[in-house]
């Protein structure tokens, strides 16, 4: 009985220390009204001071209020509308319990038929809605296990093999209307589509070197848009990984090497202005009284030098 007597003691001690605790307990809080910091007693409280918590109280209190009167609103509104059989967009929207701009989408999509009365004035029949939702009914989606999964390609598949970046399959295929499904977070595109889109960009498998941008500056002194000139022009293939163009290294040294045997073998009009003191007019004047044949490559107007300096050294 001492024994048992004691421990109570000890337990009505403990819990006056812990009340104690509790008194003196400061917890930091931000009043929900104000903004303010304050040291708060409590954990429950929430204000800094009386007036903040009535202040709250009447905010409250007004939201409430609005909630109800938009309640009751809604339902007069709805109650009026279960009489009616056609409908503005507006009421419609209303009806159904989605925003007007949903079932403006719903009939540009020509899922839900609407009249047009006049310039202004549209109306929906309810037996429209009605048969929108019935020829519509809810279908489950297709779980993983019974989809074939071979048929389509994931975004990091498709990256991986065509080496091109998730942001740009995304824009790629909403652009291109790519066939995909969704399950359970992650897109599925159609494996099919993704080859046949691919198929165009598809290089020659027996070209292995490549040259960056920054190589032919470096090696030709070129500028960018007179690369970009240059592989138009002689059409040479290029591929891009990872948003990285490469230029075929044998189609575009063999380009800069028939340049320069044709520079060999032909005058520019420019060139031949400088060579022999003569005018534009001039050259193009020699070049169609004596026949000579020309031709256009790129931006310039080329002959052969052979054919002109002939009719030069007649002149001479």
């Amino acid at each position: 009985m001492v024994y048992i007597g004691r421990q109570k003691a000890k337990l009505k001690l403990y819990g006056f220390i812990i009340n104690m605790e509790k008194n003196n307990m400061e917890v930091k809080r931000i009043c929900q009204w104000c903004g303010k910091p304050f040291i708060a007693k409590k954990t429950t409280t929430n204000y800094c001071s009386h007036q903040c918590a009535s202040q709250g109280y009447k905010h409250r209190m007004k939201e409430r209020r609005i909630e109800l009167r938009e309640l009751q609103e809604l339902i007069e509104v709805k109650s009026k509308l279960d009489h009616q059989d056609y409908f503005t967009f507006a009421q419609a929207a209303q009806l159904m319990g989605v925003s007007r701009q949903y079932i403006y989408k719903l009939v540009k999509e020509d899922k839900l038929r609407a009249s047009r009365i006049s310039a202004r004035m549209s109306i929906i029949r309810r037996a429209d809605i009605e048969l929108m939702l019935k020829t519509r009914p809810y279908e489950r989606r297709r779980v993983k296990d019974d989809l074939d999964i071979t048929e389509y390609y994931t975004a990091e598949q498709i990256s991986e093999k065509y080496k091109v970046s998730q942001k740009w399959i995304w824009a790629y295929t909403r652009e291109n209307n790519i066939p995909k499904i969704r399950i359970r977070q992650f897109n599925y595109y159609s494996k099919k589509h993704i080859d046949a889109a691919f198929a165009k960009y598809e290089v020659d498998s027996d070209l292995t070197e490549w040259y960056t941008p920054e190589e032919i500056e470096k090696n030709y002194g070129m500028t960018r848009v007179a690369i970009r000139s240059q592989v138009y022009r002689n059409n040479i293939p290029s591929k891009k990984e990872h948003g990285q163009i490469f230029y075929s290294k044998l189609h575009f040294d063999l380009s800069k090497c028939s340049e320069q045997e044709s520079k060999a073998e032909y005058y520019t009009v420019k060139e031949a202005m400088e060579k022999f003191k003569l005018s534009r007019d001039s050259v193009y004047g020699i070049l169609q009284f004596h026949q000579i044949n020309r031709e256009k490559k790129g931006r310039f107007v080329r002959f052969l030098k052979v054919e002109f300096d002939k009719v030069m050294g007649v002149r001479k």
